[in-house]
């Protein structure tokens, strides 16, 4: 029996087993409401809080939460909290993270749904908010009934040359830039695989390359153009633009990249050096909105639709809106 007597209380941060009335280890059987609302999702996102599990599903928040509670603990242990989201000062007063464990894996494997994640990210903070990004521009494609374009999608596309289908890393966009007259060749490999809409009224069809997630961790100027930087990549797109390699690599006219970044100081910050890259003529495609980080004091964003729904800022232009521009 546990301290005090209480057979049922755990700590949110280890895994010691639930235990039922006669004080055994309960074991979760699995079904395929677990695979729809926490494997699948957890294989589409590697790091999710348990509000956005809800919000890409149906059903009780309270039900969820037990069940992750009794699906992360022992013998079980299909789904895991890694343990760097407690570096957050109010760790203990959010919803937690989870992770797909490799015995949720190996359920997945038994539907045919495929997890291909074979190594931890460098970066729990930057991988969170790719995750959450991403799962807000899915949220709001089932609220709005616009269809979401996957990345198998794209792939499948007749407009996608077959050079770029039956090349290794397709994703990756190779690009050549002039820096202080230096020609130098490199790739661009966005924090995500591209992604698109399609607007069904307008018939509109809109590409993203990927997302660009800024945890504030990279200075927003080098000189060093072999340094990451903020510069360096806005100048990378900007060259992807200006030379319409985004056409002759997926077959799309045109293309969106939304960067997102901590808080509105460092995104002003990082327009302003996009203005002064362009001299003031900004650019059409680079949209631009902040999401705080997990580590933040601001109160966490509810999971929502509004990566989707909600206007972008533009340096040039005026906000732009998947929706409605």
């Amino acid at each position: 029996m546990r301290k005090g007597g209480d057979r049922n209380r755990n700590s949110r941060w280890d895994d010691d087993p639930v235990l039922d009335a006669r004080g055994r280890p309960k074991v979760a059987a699995i079904t395929e409401r677990d695979v729809e609302r926490i494997f699948a999702p957890l294989a589409r996102y590697r790091y999710l809080p348990a509000d956005y599990l809800h919000a890409l599903t149906e059903g009780s928040l309270d039900a969820l939460t037990n069940r992750l509670n009794l699906l992360s603990r022992r013998p079980n242990l299909y789904v895991v909290r890694p343990q760097q989201q407690r570096d957050s000062a109010a760790a203990n007063h959010r919803h937690l993270v989870y992770e797909l464990g490799e015995k949720g894996a190996r359920v997945l494997q038994q539907y045919g749904i495929d997890n291909q994640r074979t190594r931890t990210p460098a970066s729990f903070a930057h991988e969170l908010m790719v995750c959450q990004v991403m799962a807000s521009f899915e949220i709001g494609a089932r609220e709005t009934g616009v269809r979401a374009l996957t990345w198998s999608d794209i792939l499948a596309s007749e407009k996608l040359p077959e050079a770029t289908r039956r090349a290794p890393k397709p994703h990756n966009i190779p690009v050549s830039i002039t820096i202080d007259g230096q020609r130098i060749s490199t790739h661009v490999a966005a924090d995500a695989e591209p992604f698109g809409f399609e607007r069904p009224i307008s018939n509109r069809t809109f590409l993203c390359l990927g997302i660009e997630a800024d945890c504030a961790t990279e200075p927003v100027n080098a000189s060093d153009f072999s340094r990451s930087s903020i510069y360096r990549k806005l100048a990378l797109y900007l060259a992807i633009a200006a030379d319409d390699i985004h056409t002759s690599h997926y077959g799309f006219p045109n293309f969106y990249l939304p960067f997102i970044t901590t808080n509105g100081s460092r995104l002003v910050s990082v327009m302003k050096v996009l203005e002064r890259m362009t001299n003031g003529t900004g650019s059409r495609f680079l949209l631009f909105k902040t999401l705080p980080l997990f580590t933040s004091f601001e109160k966490p964003l509810a999971p929502s639709g509004h990566m989707l729904t909600e206007d972008w800022r533009r340096v040039g232009y005026p906000p732009f809106n998947f929706l409605k521009s």
